[in-house]
């Protein structure tokens, strides 16, 4: 049995401020998702054995609160990450050692609502409100091997969303 949490990175601010897209930060509210995200998967007591992050600036800050719970050190940051299609996703999850069980991915859209969509057994509504930033979803698939995984073949076993249940993240409050 094998487990992957595809997760889309925090909000982060807006293109056109003077940073690459790649350069990207999380804006406050970006901050206090990856905060809840990370309180989340604190009172799941959700771990894994591996992380797999895009280097992109808002990707890596997304990881950083999790750092303290997620149960693991093994984590490879890397730009063949950033920006990349389902296909490339999948690619790259298919040359995880056989070791590894439990794989928290971070990325970006499209890339990571296409594999959500592709890998799901069942097509899940709540892909028709769109993955918004932060959204973590829990996948789980029965093979024993990464190299044989493959499209429609997983069971969603876990969807968080920050800010779905209609309220807002509060902004911080000046000091």
């Amino acid at each position: 049995m094998k487990q992957i949490y595809l997760l889309r990175h925090a909000h982060a601010e807006p293109h056109g401020l003077g940073f690459s897209d790649f350069d990207r930060p999380l804006n406050a509210r970006g901050q206090e998702e990856a905060k809840t995200i990370a309180d989340y998967l604190h009172k799941k007591r959700v771990t894994f054995d591996f992380v797999m992050c895009s280097a992109a600036l808002r990707a890596q800050e997304t990881l950083e609160p999790l750092r303290p719970i997620i149960g693991t050190d093994a984590i490879e940051i890397s730009e063949n990450f950033y920006n990349i299609s389902e296909e490339k996703i999948l690619n790259h999850l298919r040359q995880v050692s056989d070791e590894r069980h439990k794989i928290l991915y971070i990325g970006h859209n499209p890339g990571i609502a296409f594999s959500i969509l592709k890998f799901s057994k069942i097509i899940p509504n709540f892909l028709m409100e769109g993955i918004t930033p932060g959204t973590l979803t829990g996948l789980q698939f029965s093979l024993d091997k990464w190299m044989d995984l493959e499209w429609g073949t997983a069971e969603i076993i876990d969807v968080f969303q920050p800010n779905r249940d209609g309220s807002e993240v509060p902004a911080p409050q000046e000091p």
